[in-house]
């Protein structure tokens, strides 16, 4: 078992810059997810440390080894990919174990490890079928047991479960934080699905044309983004963002107004002076509705979840706001209502995206 780590890696294609200086670690035993948007780099980033993309500058250690020239089968690395890639005419058992036949090992010990992994990922009753015989989930469990059998140090996953529907995707979840719990291998994991990273990492790196935006604990990234993409990005539903100018200052933060209304953050350092641009994000879960001052906004659509819903919202600039309400089940559509946050659950940021604290 090894960790990762790159320092000031790049990537060009010709004149195209794609990944601009990355340096993060993903120390041994620990689930490491990149997310961002298409187009920010983080499947080619994947592929670098997997070796199938070359480096155009920096440094890729596995184990503290430096593998940045090193080729992918010499890595210690077993990836798992979008497309399943399984061999129809196979067998379960034979899939699993193929890069073991292909390394020559013996009949014994392909059995034994094939077996293993077969008990690991719920698979030892489907050894003999065919992949046509199997579920999408299952599918996808032989090619993460294919790796499995490998030993490698480190697993990397390019979105495995975006083929999958939506029930599947929240069992094949459960089933890697288990895997990973179970094995305790480092593992690094592809996805542009910020719920799929909240709930899978230790730590999320949040990537943006090529660069690393934030990383760090899932629950850190949400609770104290250090700039307005990050806090946009994680989360579900999105953070609302309000333009306004500081109307007011002092001791303990400042008061922002904007076409929608006003609302108070909390700040304990240095404070713009009045009249300064600033742009406020609130989580919907902050969001409440308030007698007087606020937002005021009108109630078009709600979403009911059940023991929650999602209350979509406009204000007279036409600005849109969603807030959550627990427990009520009064309908509030086409009503009008002011929304307020307490100081401390409003975010400020600067017009460069900057979080001002």
């Amino acid at each position: 078992m090894s960790g990762v780590k790159l320092t000031n890696v790049q990537k060009s294609f010709g004149a195209v810059d794609v990944i601009k200086g990355v340096s993060l670690e993903v120390p041994k035993g620990e689930f490491g997810v990149f997310v961002g948007p298409s187009g920010c780099g983080k499947s080619t980033l994947l592929r670098m440390i997997a070796g199938l993309e070359d480096t155009s500058g920096g440094k890729i250690e596995i184990g503290g080894r430096d593998v940045t020239n090193v080729e992918p089968a010499k890595r210690g690395v077993a990836m798992v990919f979008q497309s399943y890639a399984l061999y129809p005419h196979l067998s379960v058992a034979e899939n699993m174990g193929f890069s073991l036949r292909l390394a020559r090992a013996p009949r014994a010990e392909r059995e034994e490890k094939v077996r293993e992994a077969a008990r690991i990922l719920q698979l030892s009753d489907h050894l003999d079928k065919k992949p046509s015989a199997l579920s999408g989930g299952q599918r996808q469990r032989v090619a993460i047991g294919r790796a499995i059998v490998r030993e490698p140090d480190v697993f990397l996953f390019d979105e495995p479960l975006s083929n999958l529907d939506a029930e599947l995707r929240v069992q094949m979840r459960l089933e890697l934080t288990r895997l990973h719990r179970q094995i305790g291998a480092t593992m690094i994991y592809v996805t542009h699905d910020q719920i799929e990273a909240m709930t899978l990492a230790d730590d999320i790196f949040v990537l943006k044309g090529g660069h690393v935006m934030q990383s760090g604990r899932p629950l850190t990234l949400y609770d104290d983004p250090d700039n307005r993409f990050v806090a946009g990005f994680i989360g579900s539903p999105s953070m609302n963002f309000i333009e306004g100018v500081v109307s007011h200052r002092d001791e303990t933060g400042i008061t922002v107004r904007g076409e929608e209304g006003e609302l108070r953050v909390a700040l304990q350092g240095n404070k713009p002076g009045e009249g300064t641009k600033v742009m406020l994000g609130v989580r919907p879960e902050h969001l409440e509705p308030v007698e007087t001052g606020g937002l005021p906004v009108t109630v078009e659509v709600a979403e009911e979840l059940g023991g929650n819903s999602y209350l979509h919202t406009r204000s007279a600039t036409g600005a849109d706001l969603v807030f959550e309400r627990r427990g009520s089940r009064e309908s509030l559509e086409g009503q009008t209502l002011n929304l307020g946050a307490q100081p401390e659950n409003v975010f400020a940021f600067t017009p460069d995206g900057m979080r001002l604290r």
